[in-house]
């Protein structure tokens, strides 16, 4: 499989669609779009642009470069409509931008490691988000040079656990395992109005993209 299909998929992944849903996006058969991801059909420049729009990176990331599910942070919606910012200023030595009148406020991304970081984040659920912040004021500090951890107590040694504790955890992971195997997998129930808002908010993106024309 060549690196675009395999890209493709991530990206498709990552965005939680189906086969026939990205295909509905992209305005190609389900079956052209099956074979993009099979890498037995090269995708035209204009479907190329939307795939790197929707995965949020560049067309040469795309095509060259292979992708990893925390590499991607999709496009935000609600600002395709904003209008761009004012520059105010800019650093090159240390990565800083500054605008003029921001209509949102965003955070950019300086390396990978950043980008990945953020990515993990933005895929937490709500109560974990909350968790992870409770825990990183706890144990961090910001000051004027950046953030600094917090002296922390010796861990204290863990208590060794009784034959009889360890016997009774192995039976409720045994029980744990023969529940699954009993049990029957079952499909998610399909919500139509939810897969229909998440089509339409990611054709939004792929509207968003000129026109594009080779000759």
């Amino acid at each position: 499989m060549s690196i675009l299909a395999q890209n493709m998929k991530i990206i498709r992944r990552e965005l939680g669609c189906t086969q026939s849903a990205m295909s509905e996006i992209l305005k190609v058969g389900f079956r052209t779009y099956v074979r993009y991801e099979a890498g037995e059909r090269d995708a035209p420049a204009a479907v190329l642009v939307k795939m790197a729009r929707l995965g949020n990176i560049s067309l040469e990331h795309l095509l060259t470069q292979k992708i990893e599910s925390l590499s991607i942070l999709p496009m935000d919606t609600d600002t395709l409509n904003l209008t761009p910012p004012e520059i105010k200023w800019v650093n090159f030595e240390t990565g800083q931008i500054s605008f003029k009148k921001l209509a949102k406020e965003g955070v950019l991304a300086l390396d990978e490691a950043e980008k990945k970081a953020i990515s993990a984040y933005r895929r937490m659920p709500a109560e974990l988000k909350t968790a992870f912040l409770k825990d990183l004021e706890k144990n961090y500090k910001v000051s004027g040079t950046g953030l600094k951890a917090r002296k922390l107590a010796p861990a204290k040694p863990a208590t060794p656990l009784t034959p009889a504790v360890e016997k009774k955890a192995e039976a409720k992971v045994e029980k744990a395992k023969e529940g699954k195997k009993k049990g029957k997998p079952g499909r998610k129930k399909l919500d139509k109005k939810a897969l229909k808002e998440k089509i339409d908010r990611l054709k939004m993106i792929t509207k968003s993209v000129p026109k594009i024309t080779v000759r």
